[in-house]
């Protein structure tokens, strides 16, 4: 199919309307409108422009609004989120000081705050089984998973403990919206790491911490691994080369090209979630004050 295949215009918009009203519709046609779908939910201007991860994310089975709203959820403010709790109409319906709870301890994962758009700091990074082991999301889903398998539908597995990625992976994209995959491990290759060698023997790293600098690549492979542990435990900042060292292990790998999907990129005094509890709250603080 042609980049210049469409014209989204008049007539294209004419074209839509035109095979929503057919009765009985082609393979390609059916395509042609999950395409025009697409097209007004993550705006998109040509066809080439729908990537795998807009496909992924338009595939969500839990559904696009439910993701906006738990982002909107962990960006509203302690006192906002008890309108939920504290609202007569809805006593705890939404859950939003639970939820909030949750998704503010998987925000510190991702390096995600309050202060600026959810959809705008979301970054292309890796996160391996230490990372969410040493985590308080982790913890909590450890702790409680029953009430997490209760407000979000998704079933925490029993080897959680041993293989928490998985799960990690999961919830970072059925209940927040985030594209990312699980990446197995990968074969290490001389040839691709030969700069963290390099720069490992510059740094002497060798011979201070480990007694010298050993002649066979796996050993200081070994010692590099180690090496990479230790900064990581003590928080430091990797290099470039260590980085890539380390992706060949098992990991979350959070996608760069995350959809434009249109409510991810609103203002948070547009979100509808927002906007409906406050109004009903207002309307049920007049009717207690009220003396009909």
């Amino acid at each position: 199919m042609s980049k210049d295949t469409f014209d989204y215009g008049t007539n294209w918009v004419r074209y839509v309307m035109e095979l929503k009203g057919k009765l009985h519709r082609t393979d390609e046609e059916n395509a042609m409108l999950m395409l025009a779908d697409v097209v007004k939910l993550y705006n998109v201007k040509m066809p080439h422009e729908v990537t795998p991860e807009i496909e992924m994310h338009y595939g969500l089975k839990t559904g696009r609004e439910k993701t906006a709203d738990n982002r909107d959820i962990f960006r509203f403010t302690l006192d906002q989120r008890l309108l939920d709790l504290q609202d007569p109409a809805h006593p705890g319906k939404q859950y939003w000081v639970q939820k909030g709870d949750v998704f503010d301890k998987l925000c510190e994962i991702l390096g995600i705050n309050k202060d600026t758009n959810f959809h705008k700091q979301i970054r292309k990074q890796e996160i391996y089984e230490e990372d969410v082991k040493g985590s308080e999301w982790f913890l909590h889903i450890l702790m409680y998973k029953d009430i997490v398998e209760e407000l979000f539908g998704l079933t925490v597995p029993k080897n959680f403990v041993d293989n928490p990625l998985q799960f990690f992976k999961t919830f970072c994209f059925k209940v927040m919206g985030i594209v990312c995959t699980l990446e197995q491990v990968t074969p290490f290759r001389k040839e691709e790491h030969e700069d963290l060698i390099k720069e490992h023997k510059a740094g002497d790293i060798y011979r201070k911490y480990y007694g010298g600098t050993p002649k066979s690549m796996h050993q200081k492979k070994e010692y590099s691994w180690d090496w990479i542990d230790k900064k990581v435990k003590a928080g430091d900042e990797l290099t470039n080369a260590e980085r890539k060292l380390r992706a060949l292990r098992r990991h979350v790998a959070i996608h760069n090209k995350q959809p434009q999907y249109k409510r991810y990129l609103s203002s948070l005094e547009k979100s509808p979630l927002k906007s409906y509890f406050s109004n009903h709250g207002t309307k049920n603080n007049r009717k207690k004050g009220s003396v009909l």
